[in-house]
């Protein structure tokens, strides 16, 4: 072989998808909506049905992929038609309840059900699940079990405890050992929850068959939490941490890390995740259906000076 020829083999190699096509550089990513809080139908009144934070969008953008908003209670084609054109899925954090009939929880079974199925077949297509999302992942690869324990880990940024074997993982393995010895060492991953995935409770289902813990955290009580984890097969991730927060949200009263190096490991998880929708090509079927579906047909409201958590919300009323 000649060398000009074992360059453009190593190239295709390297720049290729997991299909063997080179790489998709316009990425979509569907970000499923929720349910309003009680909270938010007081302090933002109108016929909504569901919501995003656009720090999730922002997320998703400045990793270079667009956003698809995809609604709560929906046909079963619907969902359908959302995994055949978008790229991946985000589930986000919030506080939507899995047995809210025609919510987040249902809606989200309808899409892992048919990434799944995708996975199986050679697509690869891509999860990712962030706090909320992240224990959604549990409930949905238990088939619905409620596995989480108890805690106390609000308001707290925190450094990683990686498990032995991380580097191996497909999350970190290829993550600069700036980004590492960051996230092992600085409090830079923040949470906001009162409620746990452990080991155990991993174990007790049998979901370590299937996935790879990567990463842990304690809370304010000493408990041992999963911060990180992701399935054997499939390129399914969950972080019970924000990253999104580091660089979107900016509520005073809340202990988000903000700092440089804060940032620079929110936007390597960010280009990770995009990096992995961009090995399938699904797409919408014109250039008209793809603009009607994009977020952009939504504005943001500035809902941060209404005392939210979020600096920004979309607000859907479908």
């Amino acid at each position: 072989m000649e060398p000009q020829e074992l360059v453009l083999l190593v190239v295709a190699v390297l720049c290729g998808s997991a299909s063997g096509l080179p790489l998709n550089n316009r990425p979509i990513i569907g970000i499923l909506s929720q349910e309003l809080t009680d909270y938010m139908k007081d302090k933002f009144p109108g016929n909504y049905t569901s919501y995003i934070a656009a720090s999730y969008v922002k997320y998703v953008e400045e990793a270079g992929a667009r956003v698809v908003p995809i609604k709560i209670n929906q046909t079963e084609s619907y969902y359908e038609s959302v995994i055949d054109t978008v790229n991946g899925v985000l589930f986000p954090g919030g506080a939507a309840s899995f047995s809210a009939s025609g919510g987040y929880a249902d809606a989200a079974w309808k899409l892992y059900q048919r990434a799944v199925s995708k996975n199986n077949a050679g697509d690869y297509f891509p999860v990712w699940g962030t706090c909320l999302g992240f224990e959604l992942l549990t409930y949905l690869a238990t088939r619905q079990h409620n596995i989480l324990t108890a805690c106390d880990s609000e308001n707290v940024a925190l450094p990683l405890k990686f498990k032995l074997g991380y580097k191996n993982s497909r999350l970190y393995e290829d993550a600069p050992k700036k980004i590492l010895n960051i996230l092992a060492s600085q409090n830079v991953t923040v949470n906001f929850h009162h409620f746990c995935v452990t080991e155990t409770n991993l174990t007790a289902v049998g979901m370590d068959k299937d996935w790879n813990v990567t990463a842990v955290d304690s809370d304010s009580e000493g408990l041992e939490f999963v911060s990180s984890f992701e399935h054997k097969l499939h390129p399914f991730y969950g972080v019970q941490f924000h990253p999104e927060k580091n660089s979107f949200e900016w509520k005073a009263t809340k202990y988000i890390p903000h700092t440089a190096n804060a940032i620079l490991v929110q936007q390597y998880f960010a280009n990770f995740f995009v990096k992995e929708a961009r090995k399938n090509h699904h797409q919408f079927p014109s250039q008209d259906d793809e603009e009607a579906a994009l977020i952009y047909n939504y504005q943001p409201t500035y809902t941060g000076k209404n005392d939210s958590t979020f600096e920004q919300c979309y607000f859907f009323s479908d």
